[in-house]
């Protein structure tokens, strides 16, 4: 079997783990005119709103050779870690995503301000004024478990990310489905 069968056969098995995944309802590989596009609303979008969005775990996957795009459901497995931690400005965690079943733990020092159900900010009492919420990249255990992958990582695009991939897709705009990157190497 010649390099490029081997990278298409991979690419493929990849594909076929991703569409297999309880909750997941498509899976379909970014061409490079969406990759480029999702950067720049992803960069434009950091700056929007009262508090900037740093999704650096979209560009992280869009640093790597191959991104798949699944469109989820609800049923779909939970992350491993938080999806969006709040940074003050000298990059310390100041706040985090609470995951099903976490409570916020007390720091000693900090008060726990509850940002919804499913939000916590740990708060010192001094104002953090570049305050800023990132977007980790998350492992992936199914396509990291692959033989021949590297570089895993994913992310959840922003909503005006996540409705142009859905589009550029043929995909209806259903909010009950959401949209995880996959980046990986071969």
């Amino acid at each position: 079997m010649d390099g490029s069968k081997t990278v298409d056969a991979k690419l493929h098995e990849v594909l076929d783990i991703l569409a297999s995944l309880k909750g997941v309802h498509h899976a379909f590989y970014l061409t490079d005119g969406m990759k480029t596009e999702v950067r720049r609303l992803e960069k434009e979008n950091a700056g929007r709103g009262p508090i900037a969005v740093h999704n650096e775990g979209v560009l992280e996957c869009l640093k790597r050779g191959h991104v798949a795009c699944i469109v989820k459901g609800k049923s779909f497995r939970p992350p491993p870690h938080p999806t969006v931690v709040l940074r003050d400005d000298h990059g310390k965690v100041i706040g985090k995503e609470l995951l099903p079943g976490q409570k916020a733990e007390h720091l000693p020092g900090k008060k726990v301000l509850m940002l919804g159900k499913d939000f916590v900010v740990y708060y010192d009492g001094n104002r953090a004024p570049n305050a800023r919420f990132v977007l980790p990249s998350i492992p992936f255990k199914e396509v990291a478990g692959i033989d021949g992958t590297s570089e895993v990582v994913s992310s959840s695009p922003s909503s005006l990310a996540d409705l142009y991939i859905k589009r550029s897709a043929g995909l209806p705009d259903d909010p009950k489905l959401a949209s995880v990157l996959v980046g990986f190497d071969i």
